[in-house]
């Protein structure tokens, strides 16, 4: 019985040492196809047509801050509006 109990325990662990080999490969081989064929292409299209995706144009180099100002509703510190928020 003792025997069997360390065969099975034996083959268990090469059985999960060869899987975890395969889980790592398959892993890496998926997560490239991914990158190559999605992330590279979105990547290279936004280069190319849309050459500041963020907006992080610095505009006028003497300004003190590059903060774009908001535009504030009239109604903005009426305490009605914030009362309904929908």
């Amino acid at each position: 019985m003792f025997r069997v109990s360390n065969f099975m325990i034996v083959c268990w662990r090469r059985w999960q040492t060869l899987v975890h080999g395969i889980n790592e490969t398959v892993g890496a081989v998926l997560m490239t196809l991914t990158y190559v064929l999605a992330v590279a292409p979105v990547s290279l299209l936004f280069r190319v047509f849309v050459p500041d995706p963020t907006d992080r144009g610095l505009g006028d180099p003497q300004a003190k801050t590059y903060w774009k100002p908001v535009e504030t509703a009239s109604d903005a510190n009426d305490i009605r509006r914030v009362q309904r928020q929908y």
